[in-house]
């Protein structure tokens, strides 16, 4: 062919080749966002199985069931005759669990948990030798919801998954089955297991279920102290309960996470597994027996069948080992390194780029670059402007789980960044177009790897990738010239890109942004922009393959529009009012937080016209709220707290105000909440043991004290004026006080509503 029509077929193969390798990268993209199948349970008998487990589920969630109430007790009961009748022999773990954290001061907690705890011994004969694997999950909820999702399921789940190891007989571990109690009040439950029984010594690996929604496949959710067996365990049991470790690192945010919490105290590798969909409103429809997807509890239960039989028989070795990055690559399954591993490959990175920047100061000086660099930095300033104009419908859109808004607006700001890049090359040049976002990239990678470890992989390999394509197509190397060449050789380097960054964006705002957490998602998408821009190095009309690869890779970062679900209206919700007998103003009071009265509230509060702050009975501090006088229960006793000395006494640091009393709750309740108003008290004790050593707001709460006499001291600075108040809280309220509610009102959820019985102690 005569060199001159080979010229004239440059630009269309350049503009063919540049199609191909943008399509090859969105297919790498879809095939990364494709949901991994589910396999056929491995249960016995699946349809009895999801029969069974749904009755655990109705049975255990006919009332909430916090800790120390007679729902509590009876749901442990249920379960320990659903254990009895399989021919197991569990034990009841009764201990008293301190937990304090520092939260705008020192919060105790202290509470009387009711662990069920199982061992299925092994076949082994060094069994007793062997560490054991231990399966956990909670059986207590909260104070107004069902809890049927989130700790019902997956005690069902476990319950069936105790049955199947009868049947089939003794792995060669012990297996302990743990159902905590107390975790909706800081794991109070499992940091009994892990401080007090005896097993916990013994436990080489334990896996937790939990769950975050009512909807969605079991997923890995967080690892403590997991290294490579662990993860390849979970990899070969149960790949198709996927998960990344950079949903973990987004997790604390998010409300009422699950946790690995006390478990991380063990010392052997924890995971959490639990499914993240969030379907319904978290107080109401979700937690709903009737909302639980039979195929989410299905899948919960024939994974954790699958994970015990794994490392039931697995060698286990107690110890913890440094935390891995998790992910999942299609054709591959889940995938797993040290982080240690994605700092090596940022520091190549930071070498590849330097020797990238050498080379173009060598041909262009060093003005492009800097141009560049500040360039990109004023392009990811203004697209995280223009987000912000976004951020109320952003945020509405998070809330109901509408995600047109999101891809509408990360479209036009992608696009735009895109656009403003040919300009930025247009002026300093293609090299300082294509190094300066990359640099900016790599500052993202250092910071996500100093703050979240285990979320590093998200940018070091795409980084790593666009790096190395950049250095071969900037190099003297003849076929590099050629226009299929260049288009492998992006393709190469920005398939990590494409199989790393969309599913890495869809986790930023699944995981968080249904819960109106949508900054996350932001903060991620926006090193992500930066990886379009060696685009710019493919001999094609640039604005069209740019907005041609970026409008198929964000069509396929995030799930499809649907509509948001409707809860269901007929759902129970909870009880919100609140009876009150004060000791100080001796009277009884209804109170209810500020929301639309009905019918029947209107009632209740027949005077108020909308919310206010009582001032004579609570304060100028209190909170807006609906308000009533209420009669009297003589049935609910006040709390029976005796001053037994308030005064200022010399100790080794000097004066000091000292206060000394007790309580007891005559009403048995089950939570009794304390706190000290005018001072940050220096020091306290209860029962003589000290409670707090450092100055600072003190509040402590007590769960299962029944009518058990409390000593309390208080130490605090000489000149203070402090004040103790003591409110006991009672799930229900006093029915007979309350009007009739009419037939053909919605029913509320039963056990809720509150009844406090409150008292103040006042040291001068």
């Amino acid at each position: 062919m005569p060199l001159s029509r080979l010229a004239g077929t440059r630009p269309l193969a350049g503009l063919l080749s540049s199609l191909a390798a943008c399509l090859a990268l969105a297919i790498l993209a879809w095939l990364a966002l494709a949901p991994v199948p589910i396999p056929a349970p491995v249960l016995p008998e699946p349809a009895r199985w999801q029969a069974r487990a749904m009755e655990h589920v109705t049975a255990l969630s006919v009332a909430p069931r916090p800790i120390a109430t007679a729902a509590n007790a009876r749901a442990r009961d249920y379960i320990l005759g659903q254990l009895r009748a399989m021919g197991y022999a569990p034990e009841v773990q009764r201990a008293t669990v301190r937990r304090s954290v520092l939260q705008f001061g020192v919060h105790t907690s202290i509470g009387v948990v009711n662990n069920i705890v199982l061992r299925i011994p092994g076949h082994r004969q060094d069994r007793l030798r062997r560490p054991a694997l231990l399966l956990t999950a909670h059986y207590d909820s909260g104070g107004a919801t069902l809890g049927a999702a989130r700790a019902a399921a997956p005690v069902a789940a476990l319950l069936e998954t105790a049955r199947a190891l009868r049947r089939e007989g003794p792995s060669a571990n012990d297996i302990v089955l743990l159902f905590a109690d107390g975790e909706h009040v800081g794991g109070l439950g499992t940091k009994g297991f892990v401080e007090q029984h005896p097993l916990s010594r013994h436990i080489g690996l334990a896996l937790r279920f939990d769950s975050a929604g009512s909807g969605g496949p079991l997923r890995l959710f967080a690892a403590s102290g997991a290294g490579k067996d662990a993860l390849r365990g979970w990899a070969r049991a149960a790949p198709d309960a996927g998960g990344t470790s950079l949903a973990a690192a987004l997790m604390p945010p998010m409300p009422q996470h699950p946790d690995i919490g006390p478990l991380a105290e063990l010392d052997a590798p924890v995971l959490l597994f639990a499914n993240t969909e969030k379907r319904f409103d978290w107080e109401r429809a979700n937690d709903v027996p009737a909302r639980l997807e039979h195929a989410t509890l299905l899948h919960m239960g024939d994974a954790m069948l699958r994970l015990a039989r794994e490392f039931g028989d697995a060698t286990l070795a107690r110890g913890r080992h440094p935390g891995h990055a998790w992910f999942a690559l299609p054709g591959l399954g889940p995938v797993h390194h040290s982080p240690d591993l994605a700092w090596g490959v940022a520091r190549v990175a930071l070498l590849l780029l330097l020797g990238a920047c050498v080379l173009s100061f060598r041909q262009l000086g060093a003005v492009p670059a800097v141009q560049g660099l500040f360039g990109a930095a004023l392009l990811l300033v203004a697209a995280r402007t223009a987000v912000w104009w976004q951020r109320e419908s952003l945020w509405a859109a998070a809330l109901a789980d509408d995600y047109s808004v999101a891809l509408a607006a990360g479209a036009f700001v992608a696009i735009g960044f895109l656009a403003a890049l040919l300009v930025v090359r247009r002026v300093a040049g293609q090299a300082a177009a294509v190094l300066g976002p990359l640099a900016w990239a790599l500052a993202a990678l250092v910071l996500l790897m100093s703050l979240r470890p285990g979320a590093g992989y998200l940018y070091a390999w795409p980084l790593l990738g666009a790096l190395a394509a950049y250095l071969v197509l900037a190099s003297s190397w003849a076929p590099a010239r050629l226009p299929a060449v260049r288009a492998l050789v992006l393709l190469a380097g920005l398939a990590p890109a494409a199989l790393l960054l969309p599913p890495g964006l869809r986790e930023a705002w699944t995981t968080l942004a249904p819960h109106g957490l949508y900054v996350a998602a932001v903060l991620v998408a926006l090193p992500m922009l930066c990886f379009a821009a060696p685009l710019l190095m493919l001999r094609a009309p640039h604005a069209l393959t740019a907005a041609l690869a970026l409008a198929l890779a964000l069509g396929l970062a995030l799930p499809r529009t649907t509509a948001a679900p409707t809860p269901d209206e007929s759902t129970p919700p909870p009880n919100r009012l609140t009876y009150l007998k004060d000791m100080n103003t001796w009277r009884a009071y209804w109170l209810m937080p500020p929301q639309p009265l009905d019918a029947w509230t209107r009632q209740v509060f027949p005077d108020q016209r909308e919310p206010a702050i009582y001032v004579d009975a609570f304060g100028w501090n209190s909170p807006r709220q609906w308000h009533a006088v209420a009669p009297r229960d003589d049935a609910l006793s006040f709390p029976e707290t005796y001053l037994l000395r308030s005064t200022v006494m010399r100790n080794a640091e000097g004066k000091v105000r000292y206060g000394r009393f007790t309580v007891r709750s005559k009403n048995k309740a089950p939570h009794i909440e304390m706190w000290v108003s005018g001072t940050k008290p220096l020091r306290s004790r209860l029962d003589g043991r000290p409670l707090t050593s450092t100055e600072g707001p003190w509040w402590v709460s007590l769960y299962g004290m029944e009518d058990r006499t409390m000593e309390f001291e208080i130490e605090a600075k000489p000149e203070d004026i402090f004040a103790v108040t003591v409110e006991e809280r009672i799930p229900g309220l006093p029915q007979h006080l309350l009007p009739a509610r009419p037939a053909d009102a919605p029913p509320l959820l039963p056990d809720t509503g509150t009844t406090v019985s409150k008292d103040i102690l006042r040291f001068y």
